[in-house]
């Protein structure tokens, strides 16, 4: 990647911050405003993926390995 003509400004660690962290803190701001506890929040994403499933979206369990294929079968069903 080719740097740009003009001058880079000099980094200041003092005023510099991050949009990914910033917008991960504007996330977690809105998630504490609407759910007093992570268990409320818990069973919202429940009731959310029931909600899914009645609707026709499939979830893989990533913590049930007779779910998941080996590199064979992935292999085999290119």
């Amino acid at each position: 990647m080719k740097e740009t003509s003009e001058k880079q400004e000099e980094f200041d660690p003092e005023t510099y911050t991050n949009p990914i962290l910033e917008e991960c803190y504007r996330i977690k701001a809105e998630i504490s405003a609407q759910f007093r506890t992570v268990e409320e929040y818990v069973l919202y994403l429940r009731a959310k993926e029931e909600e899914d499933k009645r609707n026709g979206i499939k979830y893989v369990s990533y913590f049930d390995p007779s779910k998941h294929k080996t590199q064979e079968e992935s292999e085999s069903d290119v």
